[in-house]
């Protein structure tokens, strides 16, 4: 099998999570933990109120208001947040200071965005969210609020706890199934409700993004492991279809995963003002096969999925180009057609970018239609699109650096920048760059790369060689991502991140994110906007790597890396001989051998199986005389 096949089946085969984007991050929080300068900054901006049920039992509690409201047609989305346990009390002002959760979403970029009702009520001492008569009285406070707001868009009430509060978030939204439009539990958990299978089940179409460090001691992790197991239990497809970002050593205290949330997953913010119960039928469609559009400069058309993955389509007189094809259950095709073309049955091509799952699964959906004419894509990332596209597969024109895609005239200018993958290409249209995952958004994920560092640095100043002084608008493959705009200063800072990583001037801290299901344990390094996810082990170039390593049958294990040198292979008892493929990754090397026997590089070795273990010895060697060794057991039977 090809190398991208396997790649292909290492982002999809697993059960993914956005029910469940779960966030973590890792930089450490250096603020005091009772204390937050940011939110108390924006604390003030708050109004105070108490709410009295009439049975002698207060809740206090703080709320802002979006103004000045000069369209009064327009609706306000609100957001419900409950605080931790040491925010229990009376003062009606620590929930707000504590931490940035109340207070994230008035800062003034966001307000900007997204105007918004923040409700914050604080709850008594001694007591949870989940007791009564607190549970009863924050339901009514909600509805009160509401009803004194006649601004309030009722279809879109965002409920978002920390620590107790994110345990009372699943409380409410298990309890109140249709109240909510989306809800996002911080470091807590739904132990309580884990017997309860119909109360999962009234969330089979209900979006939750669970934010959890993966070392947090208060609250484990287990709790939202536990709680995401039951949704997917419940027929949740959301738990199927995203990433799901966890941390390692993200931040002090480890229970404090709010932090490196807000500040370092801007999707997090994005993703939750694109749900709304209008979107989904009050529960009736699952979001993760919805899309959301929006228009850029320049004739450009964004499309989010689920996940904030981003196709961009630009529509011309003749043909209208597609970059990229997303991800989740949702047939992108019919979306453009139907919400976005204007030429409802124009001519279309689609441009991908590079081979991960989250920018090709949408393939599925053009199949057997007419209206596609081409899909172009690199070469060295071309076997997964094929197997996407199946009996389509002769729609793929393969394109390399220097080529030029015409629409009206003007040219999408294809740039080879591999790295991220090895087929990896931006796309120059005037002075906009459509960059895929090449340089990321935000951060480039180099880790499991079969390229060095130093090898990316090569592929990003050659971008910043073929686009020279020009100002550039950058759209990323994920612009959910950014929460200001990707310019290309943030080509630069990216060369000076990798450059930095490569001299020692610059040093990564732990990271853990979860791609498809697998989690990645690496390190990354920031410089300005940019970051670089990486392994230590691909800083540098390492002499006499292999490229790729294939076999005709079974699985490697663990999946191949250059700088990992131990492999093993089940295959079937029955089988005699077996096809392997090693490929040199340096096109200048002095011999290979397999077992004593040369080959050359990307040539098939047909080798016997007449043991139950059998052992292969792959050695490359550089004209400087190093030698490389790979080591290669095949079992059979097991």
């Amino acid at each position: 099998m090809k190398k991208h096949y396997f790649m292909f089946l290492r982002f999809t085969l697993p059960i993914l999570v956005f029910a469940a984007l779960v966030v973590v991050g890792f930089e450490p929080a250096n603020a005091s933990p009772n204390f937050s300068l940011a939110a108390s900054k924006i604390a003030p901006l708050f109004k105070s109120a108490i709410y009295n049920d009439g049975s002698g039992n207060v809740l206090p509690y703080r709320f802002f208001e979006p103004s000045p409201h000069a369209d009064l047609d327009k609706k306000f989305p609100v957001i419900l947040y409950l605080h931790g346990e040491n925010e229990s009390g009376t003062d009606n002002e620590i929930q707000l200071v504590t931490t940035e959760c109340a207070t994230i979403w008035a800062e003034p970029d966001h307000l900007a965005k997204n105007p918004v009702y923040v409700l914050a009520p604080q709850a008594p001492k001694g007591s949870d969210w989940k007791s009564e008569p607190v549970n009863s009285n924050v339901i009514s406070l909600i509805n009160q609020f509401i009803t004194n707001h006649a601004d309030i868009d009722s279809n879109r009430i965002y409920i978002v706890g920390f620590s107790m509060g994110g345990t009372g978030v699943w409380n409410m939204i298990l309890k109140n199934p249709g109240l909510f439009a989306a809800a996002m539990p911080i470091s807590g958990n739904a132990e309580s409700f884990l017997g309860n299978s119909e109360a999962f089940e009234a969330l089979k179409n209900f979006p939750v993004l669970v934010v959890h460090s993966i070392d947090d001691q208060i609250c484990p992790v287990s709790g939202a492991y536990n709680a995401m197991a039951a949704l997917e239990s419940a027929g949740n497809r959301c738990v199927g279809n995203n990433s799901s970002i966890w941390g390692l050593g993200s931040v002090v205290p480890a229970h404090d995963a709010w932090f490196p949330a807000f500040h370092n997953y801007e999707v997090i913010y994005n993703w939750l003002f694109e749900q709304s119960l209008v979107r989904t039928e009050h529960g009736h469609i699952s979001p993760n096969t919805l899309f959301t559009t929006r228009n850029l400069d320049n004739g450009i058309k964004e499309v989010w999925d689920y996940a904030l993955g981003t196709a961009y389509i630009i529509e011309g007189h003749d043909k209208a180009v597609i970059i990229d094809a997303g991800a989740g259950d949702g047939k992108i095709f019919q979306f453009i057609k139907d919400r976005v073309l204007l030429n409802k049955n124009i001519g279309l091509e689609l441009i991908v970018t590079h081979n991960h799952f989250d920018h090709i699964v949408g393939l599925k959906s053009f199949v057997g239609t007419p209206q596609l004419k081409k899909v172009y894509v690199h070469k060295e990332d071309s076997e997964a699109v094929k197997m996407m596209l199946g009996s389509d597969a002769g729609k793929i024109q393969l394109v390399s650096d220097g080529d030029k895609i015409n629409l009206d005239g003007k040219d999408f200018d294809v740039i080879g920048v591999p790295g991220h993958t090895w087929g990896s290409i931006v796309l120059r249209y005037g002075n906009t760059l459509f960059t895929g995952d090449a340089i990321g958004s935000g951060g480039v994920w180099l880790f499991g790369s079969p390229l060095s560092i130093e090898e990316y640095i090569q592929s990003v100043q050659y971008l910043l060689d073929k686009t020279g002084n020009m100002k550039l608008t950058v759209l990323p493959g994920h612009t959910g991502e950014n929460r200001s705009p990707v310019t290309d200063e943030y080509l630069r800072q990216m060369l000076a991140c990798a450059k930095g990583l490569v001299d020692g001037s610059i040093t990564g801290n732990p990271f853990c994110r979860t791609i498809g299901g697998m989690p990645t344990l690496g390190n990354i390094a920031t410089v300005g906007q940019a970051s670089v996810i990486y392994n230590l082990n691909n800083v540098h170039k390492i002499k006499g790597a292999l490229r790729s390593l294939n076999i005709s049958s079974g699985n490697l294990s663990p999946r191949f890396a250059p700088y990992t040198s131990f492999y093993s292979v089940a295959v079937d008892a029955k089988l005699s001989n077996i096809t392997i493929t090693p490929e040199v990754l340096s096109e200048s090397y002095e011999s290979m051998t397999i077992n004593g026997d040369k080959i050359a590089s990307g040539s098939e070795y047909k080798a016997s199986l007449p043991k139950s273990e059998n052992l292969f010895s792959i050695v490359v060697t550089t004209f400087d005389k190093t030698t490389r060794t790979y080591c290669l057991k095949i079992i059979k039977g097991k």
